[in-house]
């Protein structure tokens, strides 16, 4: 048995419904693959991923007594095949569905219908933080996507300021925070990433930068259609927590950062990127400088015992929404003879959060996948068409001509 991090202990707190914090992603096949065959396939490549073979064993409500205990893993637990016509409205759906803790909590799924065929790989967040998922999703694809952790700093009992990473002065009232109900819809924009990557670079900036400034413009957009004007947008955005000498990875070492994106009040596209690579760069130095995850998560695994959790981030007025950007293989990935045309990420919502960003680059192509709860359906069209609006800009900036497609 091995004891739960703070880390772990936040996580398992923070699931609290109404859906399961399940992450995970969804690969589409340009072919149909046999299940037998991806059985194989898996076994031969889960041993070198050990993670996978953790189950978590609680001792009472208290988070922080739980246990990691690892266990033989039998492959027909964990993937198997689910007939659909539609595998992103499949995927919705079973990410929906809390996979409990009798065996380690990750499924790879094969989504087959007559004319589609796509894989899903969903995990729970305990389990698995996002930049972990991405390295071990590429192992079990054949692709090497591990993700380079900064080294720890020496610094622990400075710890404090790195909280003010994640420290902003509120949002106005909108009603695009409002607690979240059960089930959830996705829609997804792809952007062409070189010409998006070249205008960032440009005004010194990421095309995370970049995709806040997008997010912020759709999220203005749905705010307009209901009336209502919303002006300075706040981000809670991941920071990949510090690497430790013999410490196993994926132990929800993340820190986040708030990234507050003010009304462009007539700035340009350059300039307000320009101002928000300013700010994402001075709360990045914070959270990598001055490591914090280990506070913050000892508060949050306190609120989860004391059952504050969910009331409490069901009234919060700290952020608007959350974005998390993931960098996948830039070839494309084959398996079992089948190419992989795409992928789509899926990330957990939050408290009175409903709409939550999750973005992934694969091959070329960037997919901005918005986690809309059931209020904001009437506005998805809005959303998604700003969305694709403005990364068309700044692609057209730097000279393409290629358009984004929206889903």
């Amino acid at each position: 048995m091995e004891r739960f991090s703070l880390g772990d202990a936040a996580e398992l707190a923070g699931d609290v419904g109404p859906d399961p914090r399940l992450i995970g992603v969804v690969a589409e096949l340009d072919r149909p693959i046999e299940l037998d065959a991806l059985r194989a396939l898996i076994a031969e490549r889960l041993p070198d991923q050990p993670i996978l073979a953790r189950r978590v064993v609680r001792d009472g409500p208290a988070t922080w007594k739980a246990c990691w205990e690892t266990v033989e893993l039998r492959v027909e637990d964990h993937v198997y095949e689910v007939p659909t016509s539609d595998p992103l409205r499949t995927a919705t759906d079973l990410v929906s569905t809390d996979f409990g803790h009798r065996v380690p909590a990750w499924r790879l799924i094969l989504l087959r219908g007559p004319q589609t065929s796509a894989l899903l790989f969903a995990a729970h967040h305990v389990l698995l933080d996002g930049a972990t998922a991405v390295g071990v999703v590429g192992s079990l694809l054949g692709a090497d996507l591990t993700v380079p952790m900064p080294p720890a700093r020496r610094r622990r009992f400075l710890g404090f300021l790195g909280l003010l990473a994640g420290a902003n002065a509120g949002v106005a009232k909108t009603s695009l925070l409002t607690p979240i109900t059960a089930g959830f819809r996705l829609a997804t924009v792809d952007a062409p990433l070189a010409p998006v990557q070249a205008a960032a670079r440009r005004c010194g900036a990421t095309v995370n930068d970049a995709l806040l400034l997008a997010a912020a413009e759709a999220l203005r957009a749905v705010a307009a259609a209901r009336g209502e004007q919303l002006g300075r947008v706040v981000f809670s955005v991941p920071v990949t927590g510090q690497a430790h000498p013999g410490r196993q990875v994926g132990r929800n070492e993340v820190a986040a950062m708030a990234v507050a994106i003010p009304d462009p009040a007539g700035r340009d596209d350059a300039a307000q990127l320009v101002r928000i690579a300013g700010r994402t760069r001075w709360r990045k130095l914070l959270a990598h400088g001055f490591p914090s995850a280990g506070a913050f998560a000892g508060v949050l695994a306190l609120l989860g015992r004391l059952g504050w959790y969910r009331p409490l981030f069901s009234r919060q007025r700290a952020i608007t929404s959350l974005l998390t950007n993931l960098r996948g293989p830039a070839e494309p990935l084959n398996l079992l003879g089948a190419e992989v045309t795409s992928l789509t990420a899926l990330s957990p919502a939050l408290g009175n959060v409903t709409v939550v960003f999750a973005a992934v680059s694969y091959a070329g192509t960037l997919r901005i996948t918005a986690r809309l709860d059931r209020s904001v359906w009437p506005e998805q069209d809005v959303l998604t068409s700003t969305l694709a609006n403005s990364l068309d800009r700044l692609a057209g900036s730097a000279g393409s001509p290629q358009r984004t497609r929206t889903r």
